[in-house]
């Protein structure tokens, strides 16, 4: 293993540790068993209603598994992951500045690549042990329900990729502030904010809603900001990138947005160690 490897792997170790150290950890693990659970037992017991009696529903048939069940409850995890994560994220930097102990983690042979990629990985460990609850109820839908395994998987794999786009965002939320509640407060904040204006451009009318006898030089401005809005309140709205790919249906042009977002978030996570060093 090259030093980079090794410094990496310490700084995930400690980081992953210490999850366990205190009550974060199980507190974290044990909500997302017991909602993902109950979810699962109820969505699944929902759908076998209806498959016995398709009509009592409003179906002509017993409809589509993957639609039905499969998907939306992936996606639930997802969000489900969304709203919790900010529990994993608080702590990455804020509480280091907190307790004082940056300075000494900056003091130490460690590039900023290697406290980074360390941390983000733990958390994205923390991601995993969380995903073993999600994995088990897939099982058990694969035990009563034919489904391609490569469609699990990759639904699995959707919930990963949605979970490492919300880490990122709390991972440079807790670069900038100072206190570790106030981290997982505005990253819980970022995500209801996204989420709620995701459903809200969902529920927008595709035409401009601009009055006909308003004036040709108003009309034009007011439309294009109005497209503008609305299409960055769909596209903003992590859930809709993962409605089709939790189904098993490939779509590259999602896959790149939860890589870009990442990328995106963890790039802005370096340049916020990077001022700090300035500044000291």
């Amino acid at each position: 293993m090259s030093a980079a490897g090794r410094n990496i792997w310490a700084v995930f170790k400690r980081e992953f540790k210490s999850y366990f150290l205190t009550p974060v950890g199980y507190v974290v693990a044990g909500m997302v068993a017991v909602i993902s659970g109950l979810a699962f037992s109820i969505s699944f017991i929902t759908f076998a209603k209806i498959t016995q009696s398709p009509s009592q529903y409003a179906y002509s048939s017993v409809p589509d598994f993957e639609e039905t069940l499969l998907g939306p409850y992936l996606v639930f995890c997802g969000l489900l992951i969304m709203f919790i994560s900010p529990l994993i994220t608080m702590r990455l930097l804020a509480e280091e500045k907190h307790k004082g102990t940056i300075e000494l983690l900056l003091t130490y042979p460690l590039r900023d690549r290697d406290i980074i990629f360390g941390k983000y990985f733990a958390a994205m460990a923390m991601v995993l042990v969380m995903m073993l609850v999600v994995a088990v109820d897939l099982g058990i839908v694969s035990h009563f329900v034919h489904v391609e395994p490569a469609v699990l998987v990759f639904g699995l794999l959707t919930v990963v990729l949605m979970s490492s786009a919300f880490i990122s965002v709390g991972f440079f939320v807790s670069s900038v502030v100072q206190n570790q509640i106030t981290s997982a407060a505005l990253t819980f904040g970022l995500f209801l904010l996204t989420y709620v204006l995701g459903n809200l451009g969902e529920e927008l009318p595709k035409v401009s809603p601009v009055p006909a006898d308003w004036p040709g030089a108003i009309q034009g401005p007011v439309s294009f900001v109005y497209f503008i809005f609305r299409g960055l309140a769909v596209e903003l709205a992590m859930d809709a990138h993962a409605r089709d790919m939790t189904q098993g249906v490939f779509q590259p042009k999602d896959v790149a947005y939860y890589l870009l977002f990442t990328a995106f978030f963890l790039f802005l996570t370096f340049r916020s160690l990077e001022s700090r060093k300035w500044k000291g």
